[in-house]
């Protein structure tokens, strides 16, 4: 079976989202892979709202993989509601569930008033096994796979324009790099951003993400990197020194981090212009997708970043990440770990 893209997981999970607030349920939800803030998304809207708040007292269940056993949760999705319309079990970390493959004989014969929800949460269910074979057949089910790096600006974008909410593209790609692909916590610093909205309007900017997230917007390891393409080391030169009066707030690993994700970037597009020759820039630009502002970015990177310095660069940030995390960097802080890092890879 083919993996399950990141797009897929998406037009998946808003149809199921669409149907649970037009109030259609159904009587089991499958919900895993890798990505959790679509299987939170879902299970908390059904205990939210599945039922009221009257008759969750008799009606709604939260059980625990490590707790429960399957026989418990297929006697407990027999019974029927209490003055209810429908109860609700809804069964956390369901990973850690053993001898799944016999609740494959309740799957096949359903309460239909009962709605069983089955998370498993950073992992998807074995799929050589005869629950999974069942499931398939009787379950709406909901794979979850991550977003890389490059696809998490795109997802800011359209997750505040459902809000009816803007967003600056700098500003997309600033949260992205920063936050990371946990979703959760973008979704959480994206709340935080809406206090900041100025009254009547609905645009995010670049200023109100630094101030959010902290950054100096003339010292931040975005605008570091920028002077690194332009090959210009005497406007990177005061950003490392003030990264290393500021290591608390500017971590070794954090910059590495960052680093990694744009270095991704561009060693993908050389890597694509060597596998399409022929192909013109704006070709190249429709194959890696994305807002086009970012692919702009990359391409005037590539000038000074070439595929050898790319692989060089990256290579460097493997071994200064190991320097890090080992006893063998000695005495040398992370500001004279990364100044050093830095001077080679622009060497």
């Amino acid at each position: 079976m083919a993996k399950t893209t990141a797009k897929e997981t998406l037009s998946t999970f808003r149809r199921i989202m669409k149907d649970l607030e037009q109030g259609k349920y159904k009587p089991c939800y499958l919900l895993m892979g890798e990505e959790p803030y679509y299987v939170d998304r879902i299970a908390s809207y059904i205990a939210a709202y599945a039922l009221t708040e009257d008759e969750k007292a008799f009606n709604q269940m939260i059980l625990y993989g490590q707790d429960a056993t399957v026989m418990q949760i297929a006697d407990n999705a027999r019974k029927y509601p209490v003055m209810a319309p429908r109860q609700v079990i809804i069964v956390k970390e369901a990973q850690q569930l053993k001898g799944l493959d016999t609740l494959s004989v309740y799957l096949k014969a359903m309460n239909p008033a009962c709605v069983l929800v089955l998370c498993f949460m950073g992992k998807s269910v074995d799929k050589r096994t005869e629950f999974w074979k069942t499931a398939q057949k009787y379950c709406e089910i909901l794979e979850a796979a991550p977003l890389r790096d490059y696809e998490i600006p795109d997802w800011i974008t359209s997750y505040l324009l459902e809000k009816n909410t803007s967003i600056e593209p700098q500003a997309a790609q600033l949260l992205a790099d920063y936050l990371g692909t946990d979703l959760q916590r973008i979704v959480m610093e994206l709340e935080k951003l809406f206090i900041l909205i100025p009254e009547n309007t609905w645009a995010i900017t670049t200023e109100m993400v630094e101030s959010s997230v902290g950054i100096n917007r003339d010292f931040s390891p975005f605008v570091m990197f920028k002077h690194m393409t332009d090959g210009n080391f005497a406007k990177v030169q005061p950003i490392l020194r003030y990264f290393a009066d500021n290591e608390k707030k500017y971590p070794l690993v954090m910059i590495i981090s960052l680093l990694y994700t744009q270095l991704c970037r561009i060693l993908r597009f050389h890597t694509l212009r060597m596998e399409n020759p022929t192909l013109p820039v704006e070709g190249i630009g429709k194959i890696m997708g994305g807002n086009y502002y970012f692919f702009k970015e990359t391409v005037r990177a590539s000038r000074f970043f070439n595929f050898p310095r790319t692989v060089r660069a990256m290579e460097l940030l493997c071994v200064y990440d190991s320097l890090y995390k080992s006893s063998e960097r000695g005495e040398a802080g992370d500001g004279e770990l990364l100044q050093e890092m830095i001077c080679k890879m622009m060497a």
